[in-house]
């Protein structure tokens, strides 16, 4: 009999365990498991539903609600008199659970599923990293918080400072750090103060143009969508909802963040980088802001949007050329280009595009020039002390390729994305005249 595979394995766990995976499935990804539409999926459909009796789930205040077949040793240690009062934070104490699920002390459900969690080897979360490794980021300032962080994990779960097998030789990953990378980077609000690793939810990558969102019931799907609220009769369930049509066998994918963190604070919430053309908060940190800016919009900020508009029609150009090569990259294709929107209003930002400024005079054509100058200047020089270039970076990514090592593609990907953003304000800058 030839072995059940991993799409079979798991649905054969879901119907064991009232879990209904309607219209998805689990499936090998580019990035370890992720979630597809196992058939047409309609708007509005239901297209997964996990009763929340499965969920690991901590509420604020740290009541706890845990399959109740499961003994959850490491999370009684944690939540004991004698733990330390700042290791019992919900993080800390959803990352013990997610060690007793994998233990197989969480209960006949996670004594499985958890063999479902991705290994430290796939995990870029900074903390996770080698001494040499963080070196590799090119960013002291977050190398220095990942070792402040490691030293907070020792203190706060020193039971679990053991090293993970799969990378024994690497004494950053010990079974506490992997275990709060997961929860950073799995874990949901379920609910007001509620936080919980939801099963089969949790395989759902990430995109910036989401397919699906999820809800229960205190979490609507969102709320201004238009879709039917979920049903009295489902409340103890977390569903997942589709928000557009996808087709069968189409990447099933979340919003992580809605938006809300710079390029840099997704690498370290989640390990990863969610697009090589930013996020909108991303700023370049360092350059000169401007002396003034006045009630009336200053030839220089006039020139800096034109710059930004020819720069984006330039890369929209790059980007249709390659979407007709792949004829059509689907789902992928929606992520860059809300990224590439992104991209363009971390420009603006970057080089003071503002109209929030007012009630003053404006620049003068000697200060917009001199301004001008001060942020070529700063640009340059900011780029000039990288310790690699962009397209160094830019081919060792190539070169590592989608076998390599992920742990190094995703810092790779993360200097490549600051870099870019660098290069293009420098763009922008070379071609603007101020007469």
């Amino acid at each position: 009999m030839a072995p059940p595979t991993l799409e079979g394995w798991i649905a054969a766990l879901a119907s064991g365990h009232d879990v209904r995976l309607d219209k998805a499935a689990v499936r090998q990804s580019a990035h370890g498991k992720g979630l597809f539409a196992s058939e047409p999926v309609k708007r509005g459909d239901v297209v997964t539903s996990v009763p929340k009796k499965l969920t690991l789930l901590i509420q604020d205040g740290n009541a706890l609600a845990l399959p109740g077949d499961g003994a959850w040793p490491r999370v009684r240690a944690g939540a004991s008199a004698a733990a330390p009062d700042s290791g019992k934070g919900w993080e800390f104490i959803l990352a013990r659970a997610i060690v007793d699920a994998v233990a197989g002390d969480g209960g006949a459900f996670w004594e499985q599923y958890g063999g479902v969690m991705p290994g430290p080897e796939t995990l870029a979360h900074p903390f996770l990293l080698s001494d040499d490794m963080l070196a590799q980021l090119q960013d002291d300032a977050m190398a220095a918080r990942a070792k402040d962080e490691r030293k907070l994990i020792e203190a706060l779960m020193p039971d679990l400072t053991t090293t993970q097998h799969a990378m024994e030789t690497d004494s950053a990953v010990t079974v506490g750090a992997w275990a709060l990378a997961l929860v950073r980077s799995r874990a949901m609000t379920i609910g007001v103060g509620a936080h919980a690793v939801v099963p089969f939810l949790d395989c759902a990558n990430h995109a910036s143009v989401p397919n699906v969102d999820y809800r229960c019931d205190s979490i609507s799907t969102p709320a201004d969508s238009g879709i039917a609220p979920q049903a009295p009769q489902d409340m103890d369930r977390v569903e997942m909802i589709a928000l557009t049509d996808a087709e069968e066998n189409e990447p099933l994918v979340l919003a992580y963040t809605k938006g809300n963190l710079t390029t840099e604070e997704h690498f370290e919430q989640y390990g990863f980088v969610a697009s090589a053309y930013g996020s909108p908060l991303d700023r370049i940190r360092g350059l000169p802001r401007p002396p003034r800016v006045g009630t009336r919009a200053s030839r220089l900020k006039a020139a800096l949007k034109a710059a930004v508009r020819e720069d984006l029609a330039r890369v929209w150009s790059d980007l249709e050329a390659r979407e007709k090569e792949k004829e059509g990259s689907g789902g992928g294709a929606l992520d860059e280009r809300g990224s590439i929107v992104a991209a363009g209003a971390s420009i603006r930002a970057t080089l003071g595009d503002d109209d929030g400024i007012d009630e003053c005079e404006d620049m003068t054509v000697g200060e917009e020039i001199a301004h001008l100058d001060a942020l070529r200047s700063a640009a340059a020089e900011l780029e000039a002390n990288f310790p690699s270039t962009l397209e160094d970076d830019q081919a060792a990514l190539r070169t590592l390729g989608e076998e390599g090592d992920e742990r190094m593609g995703n810092v790779l990907r993360l200097r490549v994305c600051r870099k870019a953003l660098v290069r293009r304000v420098r763009d922008v800058l070379d071609g603007l005249i101020v007469e």
